[in-house]
C-alpha cells in the first residue's frame, strides 16, 4: 500500500475550452474558451452489468463490462456568445448587436442528428497552468479531454431571471466515439496526446 500523502489530496478548479489543437499551449490550447463556469462534473455510465441465474435464487453469479458512457456537466456563469452557438441548435448574430440570438423554430429541427454539432472539449485544471514546477503537487492535477463531445442544455434546465441569482445556463456535454474510436481520457497533460 503507499505510504499517505496529503500533497496528493486535490481540489480540482479549472475552465473549459472546445476545438482545441495543442495542449502544450496556454488555455485554450488553440481552441475557444467557454467563459466563466461553476460547478464541474462528470459521470460514467453504468460501472456493469450483473448475469443473473435462476437456479441461484436470481443473485448475480458474475458481471460484464459495460460500453463507455460519459457526460460532462456544469452551469456556464456567462451568457457568452461562443458557449451560446456552441450549446443552441438555431443561433444567428444580431442585426444591430452582432451578439447571438437564440431563435426557434430554426433550420435545425426535431430528428437531427447531433453528432454533427460534437466539439473535442477539454477541462483545464487551474492548478496544471499555475505550477511553480514540475515537481509540483499541482502539476498531477488531472485534464480531461472529452474527444467528440455532444454540447446540450442539461435536461429541464431552470434559467432563473431575477435579482437575487445568478444567471447561469446548465449544460451537459455527452461523450461519443471521434474518428480514431477514442472517447475520454484524463490524467497529466504531457499524457494526453489530442492529434
Amino acid at each position: 500500500m503507499a505510504a499517505d500523502d496529503v500533497r496528493r489530496i486535490l481540489r480540482i478548479p479549472g475552465r473549459l475550452s472546445f476545438g482545441c489543437s495543442d495542449l502544450t499551449t496556454v488555455w485554450p490550447h488553440g481552441g475557444t474558451g467557454l467563459g466563466a463556469t461553476k460547478a464541474v462534473q462528470y459521470t460514467l455510465g453504468p460501472a456493469s452489468y450483473p448475469v443473473t441465474m435462476e437456479a441461484a435464487g436470481g443473485e448475480p453469479v458474475e458481471y460484464i463490462e459495460p460500453g463507455v458512457v460519459i457526460a460532462l456537466g456544469c452551469t456556464l456563469r456567462t451568457f457568452h456568445d461562443d458557449a451560446v452557438d456552441l450549446l443552441f441548435r438555431n443561433t444567428t448574430a444580431g442585426t444591430q448587436t452582432q451578439r447571438q440570438v437564440i431563435a426557434e423554430p430554426g433550420t435545425v429541427r426535431a430528428g437531427h442528428w447531433m453528432s454533427g454539432r460534437g466539439v473535442l472539449l477539454v477541462f483545464t485544471p487551474e492548478g496544471a497552468t499555475q505550477a511553480q514546477s514540475a515537481t509540483s503537487p499541482d502539476v498531477d492535477a488531472p485534464f480531461l479531454v472529452l474527444f467528440k463531445a455532444i454540447p446540450m442544455m442539461a435536461e429541464q434546465a431552470a434559467h432563473v431571471l431575477e435579482r437575487g441569482t445568478e444567471f447561469g445556463m446548465p449544460v451537459m456535454f455527452r461523450g461519443i466515439r471521434d474518428a480514431n474510436a477514442r472517447v475520454w481520457a484524463q490524467g497529466p497533460r504531457a499524457d494526453i496526446s489530442i492529434a
